[in-house]
Parts: structure tokens; sequence; C-alpha cells
């Protein structure tokens, strides 16, 4: 799932505490699973709920062993053309004893707007009204807390986030490897025009091998210079 915050704060006496490291874990979440907010009154950011599960499963572990919910109560609401599903969930996480109660609603039959409106039912709406409780669940323990503090909804802050997830997905550099081939590649080296290439071809990698771990970039200099090699146009 990959949250981008370290989750620890300072409290005012100077003592870290463990309070929001939940929060903080996933407060922003990756906004590849993400969309705006469409056919509503109002604009926002809706998270993918099967990807807020996923980071409800990695905080607490598999639902129903390390977080769960039950559903408490639901209706269906008449207000003149319009029904509004609802429903009210007990959600638990790392104990069955830690519980509190959320809520999730969706519109359930309406008219359209229009001269030729209709009566537009779904109904999928119990399964949306659920799935909307569970984000709400969720967002209480941090997940997507920044969606609903209303922070994406600056521009700047969403594209910093979308270029944090994007450095984190990017492979992480493994020195020992990088090593590993430089050196297979030198144990092939009989000329000194071979080294000459083969060191302009390795540059990048040999440059992140500095960069990643010095000692190994030196001593691999240290054999590169060591090498007995024949000079291939003495012979011309």
């Amino acid at each position: 799932c990959g949250g981008w915050k370290t989750g620890r704060v300072t409290a005012g006496n100077g003592h870290m505490t463990e309070n929001l490291a939940i929060w903080d874990r996933f407060a922003d979440i990756d906004p590849d699973f993400t969309k705006d907010i469409t056919g509503k009154d109002y604009k926002g950011t809706s998270p993918n709920a099967h990807y807020i599960t996923k980071c409800l499963t990695e905080l607490f572990g598999p639902v129903g062993i390390g977080f769960g919910w039950r559903v408490l109560a639901e209706s269906v609401d008449h207000f003149g053309d319009t029904a509004i599903h609802w429903c009210r969930i007990e959600f638990w996480h790392t104990d069955r004893a830690n519980v509190f109660e959320s809520y999730g609603q969706t519109k359930m039959a309406y008219m359209t707007r229009g001269a030729s409106g209709y009566l537009k039912v779904d109904e999928d709406a119990p399964k949306k009204s659920l799935t909307d409780a569970i984000t709400k669940a969720a967002a209480q323990v941090g997940i997507a807390a920044n969606i609903f503090l209303g922070r994406w909804d600056d521009n700047k802050y969403v594209e910093a986030v979308k270029a944090e997830f994007k450095e984190a997905a990017k492979p992480k550099f493994d020195a020992d490897a990088c090593e590993t081939r430089l050196r297979a590649g030198m144990a092939k080296l009989k000329t000194k025009q071979e080294r000459a290439k083969w060191w302009g071809d390795e540059k990048p990698a040999i440059g992140s091998l500095k960069d990643a771990d010095p000692a190994a970039y030196a001593k691999l200099r240290e054999d590169l210079g060591a090498l007995v090699l024949v000079d291939a146009d003495a012979g011309e």
C-alpha cells in the first residue's frame, strides 16, 4: 500500500509518541487509487474502497482477524421522489473490544434532472452504503485522512504526494548486485581500449555505486587500475 509519512511525531514534552503512528502511516494514499467525485453537488476526491481495505490489512492484518465490522442498523428514508439508503456499522481493529460506529449512505432512488427526467433506481445502494461506512471508519483511524481534512483540495499538495509515491515506486539500487555485475565485466577485459570503452559504457552504474557505497567504488577503481592489459594499438 505504501504510505509516505514516517508516522512519528514529537509531543510537547519532547518525548516521542506513537499516538499518531497509525494515523500518519496512510494519511496520504497513492493518488493512482483515487478519483475525482463527479455527479454530485460538491467536488472532492474519492479513495478506492478496495485499496482502503488493503491499507487496513497492512496495518492490522486480514479482515476478520485484524479488523472488521458488523451492520448494526440499516433503512431506507424517503424524501419526496428521493429514497436514501443508510447503514450504521460497528467497526473494530486490533482487538474486537476496540470498536466505534460509522455511517454510510447512498441515493437509492431519485428523479433525474431535465425535461425527460425519470425515476432512477440504484440496486447496488446497500452495498455502496456499506462501502461508504467502512471508508469513513477507516478515515477515523487515519487512512486517507488528508483527503477528508481538505488538504487534497490544494493541487500543489496533491502534486507533491504524487511525486513522493512516484519516487517510492522506483526500484531500489542494489549496490552488491551492481558491484558483482561490474566485476564480471572487468574480468573479461583484455586490452586498454576495452577498458576505456567499458568504463564509458558503465559510467552511470559506476556513478550509482560511488554514491551508494564509496568503499566498494574505491576498491573497484583500485582493482581496475591493477589489471594487466595489453595495448591493442601497439602492434599496428
